[in-house]
């Protein structure tokens, strides 16, 4: 079992002071990951939280170089607003930057206004994520790259550097829909929920079990998270990970058996001292009782 961070790029704490000190106070601390949010121009009707946002993947090149082991990754670029040769580019130049240590989560979206500002085609989007993932992993992975999709082709192209992993930069694929699922089985090595209860996440792991039988795909959970003993948590199907230090690694507990493999913690926190102070707490009070032998 892994515990990342859940990185506020966007909001009040979307600053270079405050990635910075989140970054290296996790990495410091022994959290597994670091997560950025994606969006690129939302609309005025949609102010908070991603009004004001830091670029996802630069947010994450910038820690590359800040950071020593600590995994970067998304959660999640919006696939079909982006182009997939360049993004492909990006990925593996950042993976290349941080010696392996990318891994890509990529969703769908849901903001129809974001689509058409950035000129993509919101009623395509599931078919196009398909495509634009087969076209990266083309080129991360083969060594004579080719690809005639409806939206995209090329043929006697050079593409370097390749990503670190033999099989490319590992791909997760978020979304709670069917197609979420299929497509992370299909194209993706795991699946990337955010607030779902465990019982959800059950289903989950059989519906992946039984699409991609032959191997086990990764399941990461990004979760609303404080610890504060005056806020027990008694409902099983909460989203969220709130109260007592032993009520927390009990419901941590309880998903693991669910099937998950990584939490992504989300803090809320009104400035970086809280948040720091959010990091500092779960790592004195939560992880110890995680890694506890019986």
């Amino acid at each position: 079992m892994r515990i990342g961070i859940n990185l506020p790029n966007y909001g009040p704490l979307g600053t270079v002071d405050t990635m910075t000190a989140i970054g290296v106070t996790a990495e410091q601390l022994g959290y597994a990951s670091l997560w950025t949010t994606d969006h690129v121009l939302m609309p005025a009707r949609l102010p908070e939280p991603y009004g004001h946002l830091l670029e996802s993947m630069t947010v994450l090149t910038y820690l590359a170089a800040r950071t020593t082991h600590i995994t970067l990754a998304t959660s999640v670029i919006v696939l079909p607003q982006r182009d997939p040769i360049l993004l492909a580019k990006q990925a593996a130049t950042l993976d290349h930057l941080s010696r392996g240590r990318l891994t890509l989560g990529v969703g769908v979206g849901w903001v129809e206004e974001e689509y058409r500002f950035l000129r993509a085609d919101f009623r395509r989007r599931g078919k196009l994520a398909d495509e634009y993932l087969q076209v990266m992993k083309q080129l991360w992975t083969a060594d004579q790259p080719h690809f005639t999709g409806e939206q995209i082709q090329f043929d006697d192209v050079l593409f370097s550097p390749k990503p670190a992993r033999t099989g490319g930069i590992p791909i997760v694929v978020g979304g709670g829909s069917q197609a979420a699922l299929t497509r992370a089985a299909r194209f993706g090595d795991g699946w990337h929920a955010i607030a779902v209860s465990p019982a959800a996440i059950q289903t989950a792991r059989t519906t992946l079990t039984r699409l991609a039988p032959d191997r086990r795909l990764d399941i990461s959970l990004r979760i609303s998270t404080a610890v504060d003993p005056s806020q027990p948590q008694s409902d099983p199907d909460a989203t969220t990970l709130t109260g007592s230090p032993n009520a927390i690694a009990a419901r941590i507990q309880q998903y693991q058996d669910a099937g998950v493999d990584e939490f992504v913690l989300d803090f809320s926190a009104a400035d970086q001292t809280a948040h720091i102070e959010h990091l500092h707490r779960f790592a004195d009070t939560v992880l110890p009782l995680l890694t506890e032998t019986p």
